[in-house]
């Protein structure tokens, strides 16, 4: 059965799509309040918050953290697995640690984005070896995620974020190459509505690969406020037998709660429109 999570940070994240914004407490209340199941906490460093109030805080309003963001180390900090220095590269992995240990113990995934960094316009050669240390990077992370029984969720961005994994299908072939049994990927319908030719048979090929999906719609906002086929989108979910939530990283537009309960109706909608058995799957 599908479940809700919204996007929330207590760090600044100005024009980034976070829905939620202030005090980690606050974050907690507000995503049970507006009808969700769990909350997507993106931090800049994991000493962003602390371990005992987000635990506390998680059972008081019954409410999962499904995934930790950490785009934030590179929009604020310019850590990314890409650089070609090699200092950076190794605090880009410190950083994730980080992330890790804290998601360890609140029991979520981490999710790793825009800290893939990019390969740049140098000669294919130079591409070559900036994808090579990346993917070591990843391999890094995930071998010390796994140790601690934590899934690492790799998400394709669109071309103007990142100049290397921007399908479904080549970030499949980088998990490939890096082997990693806790390696999962992030479907984002922002970045497919850009780089996908059809978003449904994208998530088909993609089958179990999927660990964690962000609903969002073409204009970054909450699913049925652009041009997104919702129904489209969930019948492939029901398809390939995903589980997991569906995650709103959008913007706060009108406002944060509005946009999640215009979310929620969006889904709700595009169920009612299925037939009979597609209800049953589709059901979140």
């Amino acid at each position: 059965m599908l479940k809700i999570a919204a996007t929330g940070t207590p760090s600044p994240a100005r024009g980034a799509p976070i829905l939620l914004r202030g005090e980690v407490g606050a974050l907690f209340r507000q995503a049970a309040e507006c009808g969700c199941q769990g909350i997507e906490l993106h931090l800049r460093r994991a000493e962003d918050v602390d371990v005992q109030a987000v635990k506390r805080l998680a059972a008081e309003y019954g409410l999962e953290v499904p995934t930790l963001g950490t785009g934030m180390a590179a929009t604020a900090d310019a850590l990314t697995f890409s650089d070609p220095d090699a200092e950076i590269r190794a605090r880009a992995v410190h950083r994730l640690r980080g992330h890790i240990e804290l998601a360890a113990e609140v029991g979520s995934a981490v999710t790793i984005g825009s800290i893939s960094g990019k390969l740049g316009s140098g000669e294919d050669g130079e591409r070559r070896a900036r994808r090579s240390s990346a993917l070591e990077c990843l391999a890094q992370v995930c071998r010390a995620a796994e140790h601690l029984g934590v899934t690492v969720l790799l998400e394709p961005l669109n071309r103007y974020e990142c100049d290397y994994l921007n399908t479904l299908a080549e970030a499949m072939k980088a998990a490939a190459e890096v082997g990693a049994p806790n390696l999962k990927l992030l479907a984002d319908t922002f970045h497919m509505n850009i780089e996908e030719a059809d978003l449904a048979a994208s998530l088909r090929a993609a089958g179990s690969s999927i660990g964690h999906v962000h609903l969002a719609d073409s204009n970054r906002q909450a699913p049925g406020h652009g041009h997104l086929n919702v129904a489209g989108v969930l019948a492939a979910l029901a398809e390939i037998g995903y589980r997991g939530y569906l995650s709103f990283e959008v913007l706060p537009l009108p406002d944060p709660c509005r946009a999640i309960r215009d979310g929620i109706a969006a889904i709700h909608a595009a169920i009612g429109g299925a037939g009979e058995m597609d209800r049953k799957e589709l059901k979140p």
